[in-house]
């Protein structure tokens, strides 16, 4: 049987893999203050508890923040060979999918569609569902093509929204991928749309994305929903009992996609982890190694394999490494199924001869979600002291609180607060995620009324506090009141002259805290997704250290790297991410049941 051994990688073995030893000890400082989740609980910050072990830097998490062996990092070094005698049986397929979100989901359907016989997706997982978000992007799709028709939404010059897009990325990117993206989603997305409306679900155009003359999101990102829950999706509130899981968002489209992998005769099994996949020397990658149970294990032969397994963030000394400020900046990380993201694919293409991104610090999805609503609101931070203009997107929130001495924020505003925000979105100014609503159709107005709902759920569980005073609302916040009511005044006093002196925020969207009662929302910056992964080409093939393609092997989703920069995600294109795992699981399928993605899937003239 054949199996990746493993291997003595050279030092410009490892430089290919996207890191050097300078880069491991020079981020051992801020890993060190990375916050712990969960899952870091109960694991030892050295032998000794000095924050070393064996002259290796080491985070509070127990998370090496430098190289390990001979200029590597742990993940980068194959354990011992599986035992030929632990394999129980073998079996054959033509392509085999690891991970069954979205990603793999579309590349599942991709290749059952070109014709392969037999497609084998597993997850490591219980049966569930693979799925978190809502929005997904999409060029130049029908759906928004029929909303341009009634004049209700402009489409935008695509040039233009790659060009900014390498700008967001400071030009670390693999253009052709974004290129490609351009091209393809819209006939990806079309295709997932018709697949969609077979098993009952419709979707909308999103409209709650930001305007602002310096800083435009666009019309690209969509939302599925129950086509029967049209009203309960855009009237959706966390707090009344419906919404995601039940009614909208990829929670609704992955089961939908089960289906439809059931339908055309292919095969999820749960509970089943790859361990290894196996390569024969620099040959094509034939299959994985599987286990099913403690030390049970299945070889599955497979033409080509997927990679569609998600990111690495639960790993938390691939995370510190490639993303210390990120690692810093979190207050949370949130996924689903919770903490599966251990980077397991990234790790064992590496022993197979895969190189990540070069590119690094990797990109992180981080927004203020699951605290209380950001707005655009005024912003104080531990001190009780405005430290920003906040006429920003979710992301650049997120980052900038945690360059505080202290990382706790607040978004304050007063009794007229919420009706502020609805004439902001009613007339197209700001907005983005956690200042517009989640599920604004385009079409639509801002919906007050269950944007009121939402504070009173946010005032239930601690995430905004109320008072009928400046000094009541400092205490219930742990600020100074003196500061807080000094930064108040002078933003009235910034809002009465009409321009903002201090930090250059439109007067459009400043409004006065004056009326009691007077809120504060905790600003909580959750990680959803880390971006960066294994390099790739616009075909889907995983590259080696040398960009040379790895034959029989592919990749989609968040385990592909070189699609977005260093340090965030651009929010210039909401929904980005799930888009790419539509796009490219689309394209990962076909080439993996040997079609050609390039001259099957219909390009758009840019």
């Amino acid at each position: 049987m054949k199996e990746e051994k493993k291997r003595d990688l050279s030092r410009r073995a490892f430089l290919g893999l996207g890191g050097t030893a300078l880069a491991g000890a020079a981020v051992a400082g801020l890993a060190g203050c990375a916050p712990q989740s969960s899952s870091d609980a109960g694991k030892s910050s050295g032998a000794n508890g000095s924050g070393a072990a064996d002259g290796i830097p080491v985070a509070k998490s127990g998370a090496s923040a430098g190289p390990d062996v001979a200029g590597m990092h742990s993940w980068e070094i194959a354990p011992e060979a599986i035992e030929g005698g632990k394999i129980a049986k073998t079996e054959d397929c033509d392509v085999l999918v690891i991970g069954a979100g979205l990603g793999g989901c579309c590349a599942t359907i991709a290749a059952l569609e070109e014709g392969a016989k037999k497609v084998i997706t597993i997850d490591k997982n219980p049966e569930c569902v693979v799925a978190r978000g809502v929005h997904i992007a999409g060029f130049h799709t029908k759906v928004q093509q029929g909303l341009v028709d009634k004049g209700l939404v402009e489409e935008p010059n695509y040039n233009n929204v790659v060009r900014r897009w390498i700008n967001w990325a400071q030009g670390r990117v693999k253009e052709p991928l974004l290129w490609e993206f351009a091209h393809k989603s819209g006939a990806c997305f079309d295709w997932l749309y018709d697949l969609a409306t077979k098993k009952g679900l419709e979707a909308l155009l999103w409209d709650g994305y930001y305007k602002g003359p310096d800083y435009t999101e666009y019309p690209v990102t969509h939302i599925f929903y129950k086509a029967d829950k049209y009203e309960e999706t855009i009237n959706f509130t966390f707090y009344e009992g419906s919404g995601v899981g039940d009614v909208y968002g990829n929670a609704v489209l992955v089961p939908a996609l089960y289906e439809t992998i059931a339908d055309k005769g292919g095969e999820i099994r749960w509970e089943t982890k790859s361990e290894r996949l196996v390569r024969d020397g620099d040959g094509p990658v034939t299959g994985a190694i599987v286990s099913t149970g403690k030390d049970e294990y299945t070889q599955i032969n497979a033409k080509s394999v997927i990679i569609a397994s998600g990111d690495y963030a639960a790993d938390n000394e691939m995370f510190q490494y490639y993303s210390p400020m990120t690692a810093y900046a979190m207050d949370g990380r949130f996924y689903n199924p919770p903490d599966c993201d251990t980077g397991d694919m990234h790790k064992q293409a590496i022993w197979a001869g895969a190189a990540m991104q070069k590119s690094e610090p990797h990109a992180a999805v981080m927004h203020l979600d699951f605290g209380a609503a950001s707005y655009g609101f005024l912003h104080v931070n531990w001190d009780g002291k405005r430290f920003k203009n906040e006429d920003v997107n979710t992301q650049s929130k997120s980052v900038t609180k945690a360059l505080q001495t202290q990382k706790d924020a607040w978004t304050i505003y007063d009794s007229h607060g919420l009706e502020q925000v609805k004439a902001q979105m009613d007339a197209g100014l700001g907005g983005g995620l956690q200042w517009g609503q989640l599920t604004q159709p385009v079409g639509g107005e801002y919906n007050l009324e269950a944007q009121k709902l939402v504070l009173e759920g946010e005032i239930e569980k601690g995430q905004t506090v109320k008072a009928d005073s400046l000094d009541e609302l400092a205490e219930k916040m742990g600020v100074p009141a003196a500061n807080l009511k000094a930064t108040v005044d002078r933003y009235n006093e910034l809002c009465d002259l009409g321009k903002d002196l201090d930090y250059g925020k439109r007067p459009e969207v400043m409004g006065k805290v004056q009326d009691p009662p007077f809120y504060a929302g905790k600003l909580v910056a959750s990680l959803l997704t880390m971006c960066g992964g294994l390099r790739t080409n616009t075909d889907c093939q995983v590259l080696d250290a040398e960009d040379q393609p790895i034959e029989g092997l592919y990749v989609c989703g968040s385990a592909a790297g070189e699609f977005f920069g260093a340090g965030d995600y651009p929010t210039y294109v909401p929904g980005i991410g799930h888009g790419r795992c539509v796009t490219f699981g689309r394209i990962a399928g076909i080439n993996a049941a040997g079609g050609d993605a390039e001259t099957k899937i219909p390009s758009l003239d840019i």
